[in-house]
């Protein structure tokens, strides 16, 4: 895996992007953003794509037979609204694997890493910020960790 490619998907793992093993060997990564960031998806869809990492096929009645993002609504109960996304995801390969050794507990849920500082890069930090990060009116830039504990 080529340094842009890790750095990269080092950032959307911190963010938004899931990723998990499968089998004795593989891993995959699945990246979904709100319809409203479709520009960042499907620049990130066409950098992953560029890159190299095979894509899984869109599987839904509308979609054509070589698309590979796929759109859905989900509703939420809470705010009572409908909200429409954007999803893609890689294919389970073994080159993956070493990301999810990084990223999952043993559990199998995602974690920052104990090295993170050693693996942090600007790249993986812009793609963080891009894929999970919002702009505080004062300045500055928050990054959404609720989904990470203290520990």
């Amino acid at each position: 895996m080529n340094k842009l490619l890790r750095e990269t998907l080092i950032g959307v793992i911190l963010g938004d992007a899931h990723i998990r093993k499968t089998g004795l060997n593989k891993a995959f990564i699945s990246f979904e953003q709100s319809s409203k960031k479709a520009d960042y998806l499907n620049f990130l869809h066409e950098l992953i794509k560029k890159e190299g990492l095979p894509l899984t096929f869109a599987r839904s009645a509308k979609a054509r037979e070589d698309e590979t993002v796929r759109t859905y609504s989900r509703e939420y109960l809470r705010y009572n609204t409908q909200n429409s996304y954007l999803y893609f995801r890689t294919q389970s390969i073994e080159e993956l694997r070493p990301l999810a050794y990084m990223f999952l507990n043993e559990a199998g849920e995602k974690q920052i890493p104990k090295n993170i500082a050693e693996e942090l890069t600007h790249r993986s930090l812009a793609f963080w910020i891009m894929d999970d990060g919002q702009q505080v009116k004062k300045g500055g830039v928050t990054l959404c960790t609720d989904s990470f504990d203290l520990e």
